[in-house]
């Protein structure tokens, strides 16, 4: 991490380049040949002096070291740089977060995009595809993710040395061979083609950092599997294991209440996708023992952060924080197996954790959502609850209401569901009581917070909203938020946002990319 304050020269040091890019955490890299192929490198510790994350996190072979695991969903169509152009002017900016781009086929909608993933600079190495998904697997390692689940919609995208699972499978034994991907067949556009899944699944069983059990299976799940039957599974399973291929089978389902009877049997878990809504994601906590108890099956729970379609014209209501932070919870009081982070990557659907920014580039406005995870991805692999070292602010507000005019796209956005809030969220992680300030519109709004986790929210109005920590009467820092609000006549381009940005900082300065 960067640090725009008077501490940034110092932890520049602690800030890791991987072949000329910056990679997204801090830490500290050696090789260790005892523990992963020599070919590997293996990141030992992180986040020493990392003021992005309110503590230390453990080192690596603690959080590699445990069952329970962190997978984030990997959309392989949005990776960090399509076309390894400068980003002013690349592929998403051109055309995905532009209006007109892509000769226009989004313009009813205002672009296909309203995130982007941080840019890099050109490079001149022919790999530059998988170096930028090594980096991507630093990032996500820096924030307590164990392992990618990797969405897989064709043969293509599975098979040769080329193809994007292939490179991933290859980036990851480069970085830490402990670092897992787990293959993930996505039946919305597989639907019945059984080959397909079975030649997918295939392509990763001679990997090294495929996901296996101790017992040697193959880890495979399914996105939606339950648009084929489960007699239907048992015939891919059934061809898979003709070929000396054993598979631990933990489909996905979009609510697997109903298909868990027929699955079960063939299954060694059972997962679902979740919400983005903060009520239902907290009435999930009772799944993990209904599938340990009822059916002697793990569960992985999903967490997702907000959800918000522009190709769709649709939202769901996630509450600024709130149902990031319930999701979690539910795991970790749940005692969930596995998580599933609700995405990664997937900038069509605004749910991706990774950083994210706008055509801007600002580097210090889609944050929030992944320096926050690691303190809980920390508490969930460990069962200990951190210990906060020092104080950091996290954020997140839209730029306009969710009633502001959109009059360059042909509708606006509407609510799919739960009920439209327009807050702006402070989330404070302190070390001792304080007072907490939002000040926005000219009126400045308090509470007062223990020491721990305080979420904080006040009415969003039009500004720039400054947040300050103060005790005994004294500013501890204050910063102000990455993007401006707008009034009810929208954002001065027309096209409607509803994402929920997000950012933090710590006394030593905001924290940036």
């Amino acid at each position: 991490m960067a640090y725009k304050g008077t501490a940034f020269a110092a932890r520049l040091a602690c800030i890791f380049v991987f072949a000329g890019m910056s990679a997204y955490g801090t830490g500290q890299i050696s090789t260790d040949s005892a523990t992963s192929p020599a070919t590997s490198s293996v990141v030992t510790n992180f986040n020493n002096g990392d003021a992005c994350v309110a503590q230390t996190l453990p080192p690596t072979h603690i959080l590699f070291g445990t069952s329970k695991k962190v997978f984030a969903h990997y959309f392989f169509p949005y990776p960090i740089s399509l076309d390894n152009a400068a980003p002013a002017n690349d592929y998403y900016n051109r055309n995905y977060l532009s209006r007109t781009g892509e000769s226009s086929k989004f313009a009813a909608q205002g672009g296909l995009l309203r995130q982007r993933p941080l840019g890099r600079n050109p490079t001149a190495d022919a790999a530059w595809l998988q170096l930028n998904m090594e980096a991507e697997i630093k990032a996500a390692m820096a924030r307590g993710i164990t392992g990618f689940a990797f969405d897989v919609m064709s043969v293509a995208e599975a098979t040769g040395s080329n193809s994007p699972l292939q490179r991933m499978l290859a980036a990851a034994l480069a970085v830490d061979s402990r670092f897992k991907i787990m293959v993930m067949p996505d039946m919305t556009t597989l639907r019945g083609n059984t080959s397909a899944v079975v030649q997918i699944i295939a392509a990763v069983a001679s990997s090294p950092t495929a996901y296996r059990l101790s017992d040697g299976r193959l880890v495979s799940s399914a996105f939606d599997a339950g648009l084929n039957s489960a007699a239907w599974w048992t015939s891919v399973l059934s061809q898979l294991n003709a070929k000396g291929i054993s598979v631990a089978f933990v489909p996905v389902f979009l609510s697997w209440q109903g298909s868990v009877e027929a699955f079960a049997p063939i299954s060694y878990g059972i997962s679902d996708w979740g919400t983005a809504i903060a009520s239902s994601a907290g009435a999930m906590q009772a799944d993990p023992d209904i599938l340990h108890s009822a059916y002697g099956k793990i569960f992985m729970m999903p967490i997702d952060p907000q959800q918000y379609r522009p190709k769709d014209f649709a939202y769901w209501e996630a509450g600024n924080s709130a149902a990031f932070r319930n999701a979690w919870m539910s795991a970790i009081n749940g005692d969930a197996d596995w998580v599933q982070l609700v995405t990664w990557n997937d900038f069509s659907e605004s749910s991706q954790i990774s950083p994210y920014t706008d055509a801007t580039l600002k580097r210090d406005i889609g944050t929030g959502y992944y320096d926050m995870n690691a303190f809980y991805a920390a508490w969930f692999l460990t069962g200990q609850k951190p210990t906060i070292t020092h104080d950091v602010l996290y954020y997140f507000y839209r730029r306009e209401p969710s009633t502001a005019a959109g009059p360059a796209q042909s509708q606006l956005d509407k609510i799919v569901t739960g009920t439209a809030e327009n807050d702006i969220e402070l989330v404070a992680f302190l070390t001792a009581p304080g007072t907490l300030k939002i000040t926005i519109g000219g009126v400045t709004y308090t509470q007062s917070a223990a020491a721990g986790i305080t979420s904080f929210k006040v009415p969003a109005r039009p500004g720039v909203p400054l947040f300050t920590l103060s005790r005994s009467g004294a500013d501890v820092f204050s910063f102000p938020g990455g993007v401006q609000i707008y009034g009810s006549s929208g954002i001065p381009s027309g096209v409607q946002d509803l994402t929920y940005w997000s950012g933090s900082a710590a006394k030593s300065g905001i924290c940036s990319l």
